[in-house]
């Protein structure tokens, strides 16, 4: 899977706990890489862990 690097962006600014728009949030989420709790929180899935563990070596 290749990510463009705005969606790099986003993966990495969830993982890092930063804020995302909810358009961002929104796409994490739909794409299976994010998951997003009742009061909001927002936290990578394994897909998305595997991403951005990936893409940072």
């Amino acid at each position: 899977m290749s990510l463009t690097a705005e969606q790099r962006r986003i993966l990495d600014d969830i993982n890092a706990t930063r804020p995302v728009s909810d358009a961002d949030a929104n796409w994490a989420v739909a794409a299976g890489y994010a998951a997003q709790a009742e009061d909001g929180d927002i936290d990578l899935t394994q897909a998305g862990r595997q991403l951005v563990d990936s893409t940072t070596m």
